[in-house]
């Protein structure tokens, strides 16, 4: 069985490691080879952050994975999932429709900017609001407002052109073995059974493939600590303020109903 205390590498490693596989170019083109047309092209062009996000939106993750990006010498770069299906069982992708937000008395909330059943199974791509604007638009908009600068890519053809994402995993991680450094949050102590399985047995197997096959394991740096307060889920899910106070004041517009959030006790 694979290790999943084996994954993750510290910040520092990942940078100084970075810089040290960057001057070996023969790895490179070993890495570019074995991958061959399912090789990222920006990939080759200079090393990346990289940051996987079903649809971009600047919280403050997002935020945090910027200054990382930053510190590992790295050009950040997000990866986007516009084609695979919402479902509601997935945390993230039922965030991007349930915001958190702070309120101008400092109390916090939560609001769901659309309806849950409709959306069932659309791809994320067609998921709308409950104003009729499409999910992907809304946040994208929420990137052009905050500022942030990062380079996006939607991977939905590539990844529809391999599989499924045991299948597509082996080349996804490979652009980390030489090229840049993945920042993720795999699960591998939760009660989320599905989650820590797909930990164990689609992503600690297949960097042990890598390592196997090129002596070096990917980078990749873990993004949030894995056991969080509801405090500490609070903040990540949430927005930088000139972000947030835009968000207040488009709910508030729209007539989203807000709810009172408080941590569990």
């Amino acid at each position: 069985m694979s290790n999943l205390d084996n994954i993750y590498v510290s910040l520092d490693e990942a940078r100084a490691e970075l810089a040290r596989r960057r001057e070996d170019s023969l790895l490179q083109k070993e890495v570019e080879n074995e991958i061959g047309d399912l090789f990222w092209p920006m990939m080759k062009e200079e090393p990346h952050s990289v940051m996987w996000k079903y649809v971009l939106s600047p919280d403050n993750g997002f935020a945090f994975f910027l200054h990382l990006a930053a510190y590992v010498n790295a050009r950040p770069l997000a990866v986007e999932y516009l084609g695979d299906t919402f479902l509601t069982l997935n945390e993230e992708k039922k965030g991007l429709g349930r915001l958190r937000v702070t309120l101008p008395d400092k109390s916090r909330g939560l609001v769901d900017i659309m309806d849950f059943p409709p959306n069932q199974k659309r791809l994320m791509e067609e998921v709308t609001l409950k104003n009729g604007t499409h999910l992907v638009d809304f946040h994208h908009d929420l990137m052009r407002r905050s500022g942030f600068e990062s380079r996006v890519w939607d991977s939905t053809s590539w990844a529809h052109a391999i599989g499924k994402p045991s299948d597509y995993y082996y080349a996804y991680l490979a652009h980390f073995i030489a090229h840049g450094v993945a920042f993720e949050a795999y699960l591998t102590d939760d009660p989320d059974e599905r989650e820590v399985a797909f930990t164990r047995d689609v992503v600690a197997p297949t960097m042990d493939k890598l390592e196997e096959r090129f002596g070096y394991r990917p980078l990749i740096v873990r993004l949030f600590p894995e056991q969080q307060s509801d405090e500490e889920d609070f903040h990540w899910w949430s927005y930088p303020p000139h972000v947030n106070d835009y968000i207040v004041e488009y709910i508030q517009a729209q007539g989203f109903p807000i709810r009172s959030w408080q941590p569990e006790t």
